[in-house]
């Protein structure tokens, strides 16, 4: 019985993933504890994610070396629990679509390469802007 229920959830997120995805979502967040961290949800079944995934490990990763960059998968149990944990927190909208990347108090639901990508970024350096500004302050 929990396998099929595990197996609806994925097949679940995998369906959202490939249907929903297209239009991209982009709003405020209530914010985390680390000013540093962003938390990507995703799906080992999602195209999408696996794009999100290579970008922030070529591209940001090596570029940004004071951001953590926390992954949950959300087709597990527990990544499911606290996906929804968190989308019900911030109030998001679409939740069970993923990628979901969360940063500070911002979300971004989606990814395409050529828009998303650039709002990662954009959504990173104001997150760790404000965070060397309170350290300073």
């Amino acid at each position: 019985m929990k396998k099929i229920k595990l197996l609806k959830n994925i097949v679940l997120l995998g369906f959202v993933c490939m249907c929903g995805l297209f239009t991209l979502n982009s709003k405020t967040a209530i914010g985390g504890d680390n000013k540093n961290e962003m938390i990507l949800f995703y799906s080992p079944t999602c195209p999408h994610c696996h794009h999100a995934l290579e970008f922030l490990d070529k591209e940001v990763a090596p570029k940004y070396k004071n951001l953590i960059i926390t992954k949950h998968n959300a087709s597990t149990k527990v990544g499911a629990n606290y996906y929804f944990h968190y989308a019900k927190k911030l109030n998001i909208a679409n939740a069970g679509a993923v990628p979901l990347a969360i940063f500070g108090d911002k979300y971004e639901l989606g990814f395409d390469e050529k828009e998303t990508s650039k709002k990662y970024i954009q959504h990173i350096e104001e997150m760790l802007k404000s965070s060397e500004k309170e350290m300073k302050d």
